[in-house]
């Protein structure tokens, strides 16, 4: 096996690693990110025997022009640097990887075809659960969160505005039993706890546009806007899918866009983990509510369990995502158990975004317009549910044979010996 692994090159987020050797990781911004990707590639120009694995845990996996920007093209670029005879593996956290990359092909049609392998569950998973795993048995987060008779019924977390959100908002804001942030703040501006100056949110506050009109387009996935205005002038008319930044002044009578609503957690943050606050401490809001709505990164395509979901599972709070068409049938292959005393699940096979979203926002709606006792009956049936998910979360790496790493980056090791292994059964 060890010949095996030496047959292969590992490219990890614009690094490529030798095996033994260990790396700190470094903060970089995503267009830090995004050029350190140049030289790498660059090495795939020259023709090798050795098998090729590259990792790039982006949410939306690289699929531009098929979904996301132009800045998250990484098929595009690998297929624009590499040699057309190396053998090529390409991980990401997408659970879709392989159909989405189909369908990248119909629409780019490369001229050479790489392997995508997924990586499900998503590094999210892991950093979860080696944090719950490292915290004292007698911290307060090892306490019980059961989502039993709270002060709100659903919680909803904003902080990066895409249009998908700003939607969600626009329907709930306001509706008794239903709190929700909207932070629109750079992450690594927010202290431990969750404070933070004004001076993100109105950055951004001071960039949106306004506009006439808009209206869907005739799938579903996107929104036409019409008489664009920004603060420095008129710009052209576009169409904007709904997992894109929202660039204009979306309020309406029930969300004020240009209100920062922000949260603070009550735990103190873990030693040496800056990032605690973004996607492992809850909130005290968070605390006192029964269920999460989450607004996943994508809708369209992408399937991952992200940091949001993790939360969710691990602390055992119910939850509905607002994620892409078949994530819950995904979120089920995993292993998961689905809610289905509280939700309708119906909605997973909708393509249309604006159709998925419709019924969601519906189910939400009768949730929040419950009788008490029959919502906290509700509740109280998913205690088995809740405690077997949070199990088969902390459970999942071990159930995949991964090894447990202190650093991520040697995951991509077992990523390459997992592929041998199965290439080893093809051509038994």
């Amino acid at each position: 096996m060890q010949e095996e692994l030496e047959n292969w090159l590992y490219f990890s987020h614009g690094k490529e690693l030798k095996r033994g050797e260990r790396r700190e990781r470094e903060k970089k911004t995503p267009q830090e990110e995004y050029d350190r990707w140049i030289s790498v590639l660059k090495k795939l120009e020259e023709k090798t025997d050795k098998n090729i694995i590259i990792w790039d845990v982006n949410e939306s996996g690289g699929y531009w022009p098929l979904i996301s920007t132009d800045t998250d093209n990484m098929l595009e670029r690998i297929h624009q640097y590499s040699h057309p005879d190396n053998k090529i593996w390409y991980v990401n956290g997408d659970a879709h990887a392989e159909s989405n990359y189909n369908e990248w092909c119909n629409l780019v049609k490369p001229k050479m075809r790489i392997n995508m392998s997924p990586l499900v569950p998503s590094i999210a998973v892991d950093i979860f659960t080696k944090r719950l795993k490292e915290i004292p048995k007698d911290h307060p987060l090892n306490g019980d969160f059961m989502p039993k008779h709270k002060k709100y019924r659903v919680i909803c977390m904003v902080n990066q505005p895409k249009i998908s959100r700003i939607f969600t908002l626009r329907e709930l804001a306001g509706l008794p039993g239903f709190i929700y942030s909207f932070n629109c703040t750079e992450t690594s501006s927010i202290q431990s706890d969750g404070s933070s100056s004004d001076d993100n949110f109105n950055e951004k506050l001071n960039r949106l546009g306004t506009f006439k009109s808009w209206k869907w387009t005739e799938n579903g996935n996107a929104i036409e806007i019409r008489g664009c205005r920004k603060p420095k002038g008129d710009v052209d008319d576009g169409t904007f899918r709904v997992d894109r930044a929202v660039a204009f002044n979306m309020s309406n009578e029930r969300f004020d866009q240009t209100k920062r609503i922000n949260f603070k957690t009550p735990f103190e943050g873990l030693k040496g983990d800056n990032d605690a606050y973004h996607d492992f401490l809850p909130v005290q809001e968070w605390l006192d509510s029964s269920m999460e709505l989450i607004n996943e990164t994508y809708q369209i395509k992408a399937f991952g369990l992200s940091d949001k979901t993790c939360k969710v599972l691990g602390f055992c709070k119910p939850f509905l995502v607002i994620g892409c068409a078949g994530w819950y049938k995904t979120f089920r292959e995993l292993g998961f158990e689905l809610y289905n005393e509280l939700f309708d699940y119906s909605f997973d096979k909708i393509e249309s975004f604006r159709d998925r979203h419709n019924h969601i926002m519906n189910q939400i709606k009768n949730i929040l317009s419950l009788e008490e006792n029959e919502f906290n009956y509700r509740i109280d049936s998913l205690n088995d549910k809740l405690e077997f998910n949070k199990r088969h979360l902390l459970e999942y790496r071990d159930k995949t044979g991964w090894d447990d790493t202190s650093q991520t980056d040697t995951m991509i090791y077992e990523m390459a010996r997992k592929i041998d292994e199965r290439l080893a059964v093809s051509n038994s």
